[in-house]
């Protein structure tokens, strides 16, 4: 492994987790605790609940919380759980870190606000208020969503704030990983898109929070291993076949194309809620055949 990935606090593999839903809408929160630890027993590094692909957005607040309790639960102290906590408000950011720090979490994963298109300077009071809860904080930047984009100039300004201590990246743009090394070089940078993951550990990422890893938890752990290694003639070999399930982690319909592959692998993923709607037969056999071929690429 390599000394940055060695040293770092979120090396490894740490699995973005779906949320199971019953046919009825229901959240199936039993499912959701034996299928933390079916990952974890797979050899993912840590638990991601409540991110966008656990569909945050449509849980209540008592399906939100609860979510926080059976991943630290199913985790048994193993892994570290590092809970979504992005909110509207830092008010409402600030209150799910303080719920996940009362659960036991051991660090929060937070947006810039999402109530508007905020300035660089709103931006960092939004996450200097959540520096206050005290937790770790990883700063999720995903422009395509919040509408603003956390460059590395203003992660310089972010690595300031002593509890912000890692990015997701997740511009799409693999030249980010060194310019964030070059411009705010206290931060671990961590890929949070799957089909950019072997170009941002060649430019020193040290960690992956993972979407396809769901379905191919093993798969995705022996990927990041070979590239802490440095043996990246055979990450690219494995990464290569496994392209066609991971882009779909950049996809508008990633929640619905990873419950489906879970499903295809033979994991629950069941359905997705309003206003999500299941891919269309044509989209969805493109996934069934990715992740077939990404898991015998896997053997």
């Amino acid at each position: 492994m390599s000394a940055d990935a060695a040293a770092a606090r979120f090396a490894g593999v740490y699995a973005a987790t779906t949320m199971p839903f019953r046919d009825d809408g229901a959240a199936d929160l039993s499912e959701f605790g034996e299928h933390c630890s079916w990952l974890i027993d797979e050899g993912v590094a840590g638990l991601v609940p409540n991110g966008s692909l656990g569909e945050y957005e449509c849980l209540s607040d008592s399906e939100r919380a609860e979510v926080v309790h059976t991943a630290i639960a199913a985790a048994r102290g193993r892994v570290p759980v590092v809970p979504g906590v992005s909110g509207k408000s830092a008010a409402e950011a600030c209150r799910w870190a303080q719920q996940a720090a009362q659960a036991g979490a051991a660090a929060v994963m937070a947006l810039p606000p999402t109530s508007h298109q905020p300035t660089a300077d709103e931006v960092v009071a939004h996450f200097a208020e959540i520096a206050k809860v005290g937790l770790a904080i990883i700063a999720y930047n995903n422009p395509f969503s919040t509408r603003v984009d956390l460059t590395p100039g203003l992660l310089a300004r972010l690595a300031e704030i002593e509890q912000v201590q890692a990015v997701k990246e997740f511009s799409q743009d693999v030249r980010r990983v060194a310019q964030i090394r070059e411009q705010a070089s206290r931060l671990e940078v961590i890929c949070g898109c799957d089909d950019t993951f072997v170009e941002a550990m060649l430019l020193g990422a040290t960690g992956w929070i993972a979407g396809l890893v769901n379905a191919f938890p093993a798969q995705s752990v022996r990927l990041y291993e070979l590239c802490a290694r440095g043996e990246f003639a055979a990450a690219a070999a494995l990464y290569v076949a496994m392209l066609p399930a991971l882009r779909w982690d950049a996809d508008p319909r990633f929640v619905q194309a990873i419950k489906l592959a879970q499903d295809e692998v033979g994991r629950y993923g069941g359905p997705v809620r309003l206003p999500r709607l299941p891919l269309p037969r044509d989209e969805a056999d493109e996934v069934r055949a990715a992740v077939r071929a990404a898991v015998k690429a896997g053997l």
